[in-house]
């Protein structure tokens, strides 16, 4: 069963990574046509088309199979697995959006999904239901990690205004880093839907698991929007891979610091450590290659 479960998990996070990507490129096919409108984020939310892809990629994707999945295998590897979405989007740009996908952009795509592969393979899965998550330690450390990741980003909204030249960049990873803590707090999140399932009614849980409803109602929102003006500057197909690194990196980091969760076997950790790498130097050539294009 327990093999299932682990099966069952990989294949939604799949599922939500594909859905995903679709809902952006739907979304950057209808921000080609207004990136010039003064007005832009009430232009998007004005198209049905544009709704359609956050539908996509926020109920469908990021709620229903995103949040099944870490269900079933916890928060660690779900956003490496949802990033082999990013084969659909490679080819849905260069189909539908036109984009251009040079030797730059493809190595830097295989190597990503090389390491969320190798991610993948570590099986660092966190058991949600049984996981305590009114633990003192449990809420400072979360507390606090969250806090680090906030001004993060917050240092980047400050650094995009001053370098114009990499506004695509920097805002891409900005809303990485926001989303990252979406897919930690949802942790938690799912522990309290599945004792409630089960018939396990704790009143300090269901209060916790509110607080989480709208910290994540608000980071998604948040995330989603500055996600959405970062793709004005440059192709999707470098974009959308580059917010995905801090989403699956800082996940990784959460299950060692956060959970104090312990890898299955030394092989596990060798997996982790390589498919970090791997993922760490495609952003390096994706971020040039985006840096490139808005500098022309």
């Amino acid at each position: 069963m327990a093999d299932l479960t682990y099966i069952l998990g990989i294949i939604f996070a799949l599922f939500a990574g594909i859905v995903v990507n679709i809902g952006v490129l739907i979304q950057k096919h209808v921000i080609n046509k207004h990136s010039k409108d003064p007005r832009f984020m009430i232009s998007l939310v004005k198209s049905p088309l544009w709704i359609l892809g956050l539908i996509l990629q926020v109920i469908l994707g990021a709620l229903v199979f995103y949040f099944v999945s870490i269900i079933f295998i916890g928060p660690a590897l779900v956003p490496g697995l949802m990033a082999a979405g990013l084969i659909v989007l490679a080819v849905g740009s260069v189909k539908i959006l036109k984009e251009r996908l040079g030797k730059e952009e493809i190595l830097g795509i295989l190597l990503m999904i090389a390491g969320i592969m190798l991610i993948g393979l570590s099986e660092l899965s966190i058991d949600v239901f049984v996981f305590n998550i009114l633990d003192t330690g449990f809420i400072l450390r979360l507390i606090i990690f969250t806090t680090i990741i906030l001004s993060l980003a917050i240092s980047l909204e400050i650094l995009h205004r001053k370098y114009a030249n990499y506004k695509g960049v920097i805002l891409a990873i900005e809303a990485g880093l926001i989303l990252s803590i979406n897919t930690i707090w949802a942790s938690p999140g799912t522990t309290v839907v599945t004792h409630l399932i089960n018939g396990i009614i704790v009143g300090a849980e269901i209060i916790f698991g509110i607080i989480i409803g709208i910290f994540l109602l608000v980071i998604m929102t948040i995330g989603i929007t500055i996600g959405q003006i970062a793709l004005k500057y440059g192709q999707a197909n470098v974009l959308a891979p580059l917010t995905n690194v801090p989403i699956q990196i800082i996940p990784l980091i959460a299950f060692f610091l956060i959970f104090l969760a312990v890898p299955a076997s030394i092989l596990s950790i060798i997996f982790v450590i390589v498919g970090f790498i791997l993922i760490v130097i495609s952003s390096f050539l994706l971020s040039q290659k985006q840096a490139k294009f808005e500098q022309a």
